[in-house]
């Protein structure tokens, strides 16, 4: 089965609220370095902006060692995210807005 490549471009302010903040995901299965093998590469990246500054993440996987550190942190960040929205759900909630 082939895998099919994951692109997202993502708007994260709501419209009429500035420009310029966005996520961009994108990951794709490649072939590997060299080209008598049959081994495949994953090329992931992740950016997140906003008002001019950007961040870039990359998730490249040349090996299982790297698998494993990719995968870890992309579940690390989930769980951060997701904290971080709970407390900031709290937060304005606490100060009543």
């Amino acid at each position: 089965m082939a895998f099919r490549r994951f692109y997202r471009r993502t708007f994260l302010n709501l419209r009429g609220h500035h420009a310029g903040a966005y996520a961009l995901a994108d990951i794709t299965v490649e072939p590997g370095f060299d080209p008598d093998e049959l081994t495949r590469r994953v090329s992931a990246s992740l950016s997140i902006a906003d008002c001019g500054r950007v961040v870039t993440l990359e998730f490249d996987v040349d090996s299982p060692s790297d698998a494993r550190n990719a995968l870890h942190k992309a579940q690390l960040l989930r769980d951060i995210v997701n904290q971080f929205t709970e407390a900031l759900e709290r937060a304005v909630q606490h100060a009543d807005l």
